[in-house]
């Protein structure tokens, strides 16, 4: 079966979180009050809110460069719209709108792209009625994005020197002229899509948990393409931008860790 058309199955992936977004031409009348009446029209659903520093604007190309932009006011913040007990989180600020799930505790079980991606777009049609409704201009959309985090977390492994464990594209790390195992490793792997839909991007890296330090190694899938206001164009784009990340997911990771994630 052609990869665009399978879609591999893991009973216990290591997702963490899962973004879908877009990011628009900024809304040039948008004020903070706007946020709050927005944030009314979701309430039942997201009654919390946080603030956050905004996200910079999404360049497809490197080449790509921006002129000078001559503010009269600065920049607003990024609001996050969440609904308790916080794994499902709207980000909003004046030229982005993403919808997230994240786990929060160990137990959580990530409720499939579908789910997730039904949640973004509901929150994309509430953002454009609201719009509507408060006289502002409809968005324009630049760029969609999809994003899948993975926490690699495993009893006694080391990272770097155990990622090939789970890793199926090296057979070890790269060997120095000093005796020592590597010690630090970071990479970025981009292909574009056929069809000019846009690229994939794996971000590989490690570290340490945050709540109780334990080694985790990071794999972070991206995919973003040029946008388009055709809501038909989105949903091919998405699922495109989905089955992308998650067969190469399955490509790049070894039998090993399709037992541990009891591929199905």
């Amino acid at each position: 079966m052609p990869d665009s058309i399978r879609r591999p199955h893991f009973a216990k992936p290591p997702v963490v979180e899962v973004a879908c977004g877009v990011q628009f031409e900024g809304l040039e009348q948008w004020r903070t009050p706007h946020y709050g009446q927005f944030g009314a029209t979701i309430r039942d659903a997201y009654p919390e809110t946080e603030d956050h520093p905004p996200l910079a604007r999404l360049r497809l190309e490197a080449s790509t460069t921006f002129g000078p932009q001559w503010l009269s006011l600065p920049p607003l913040r990024r609001v996050f719209f969440i609904s308790p007990p916080g794994n499902f989180l709207i980000q909003l600020q004046p030229n982005r709108l993403l919808h997230n799930w994240r786990k929060v505790a160990d137990g959580d079980e990530y409720p499939r792209f579908d789910a997730a991606f039904e949640k973004f777009m509901w929150t994309w049609d509430q953002f454009n009625k609201y719009l509507s409704s408060a006289g502002l201009p409809s968005p324009k959309p630049e760029i969609w994005e999809l994003t899948y985090i993975n926490h690699i977390v495993e009893k006694d492994a080391l990272f770097p020197q155990n990622m090939w464990d789970y890793l199926g594209f090296y057979g070890t790390s790269p060997k120095a002229t000093t005796s020592k195992e590597a010690s630090s490793m970071a990479m970025q792997i981009v292909w574009p899509l056929a069809d000019e839909m846009g690229a994939l991007s794996l971000d590989v890296k490690h570290g340490n948990r945050v709540n109780d330090q334990k080694e985790v190694l990071v794999l972070e899938f991206t995919v973003r393409g040029s946008a388009s206001d055709d809501p038909t164009a989105m949903n091919t784009w998405f699922g495109v931008a989905h089955h992308a990340i998650v067969n190469s997911f399955e490509k790049l990771t070894t039998t090993h860790a399709h037992g541990i994630w009891e591929k199905l």
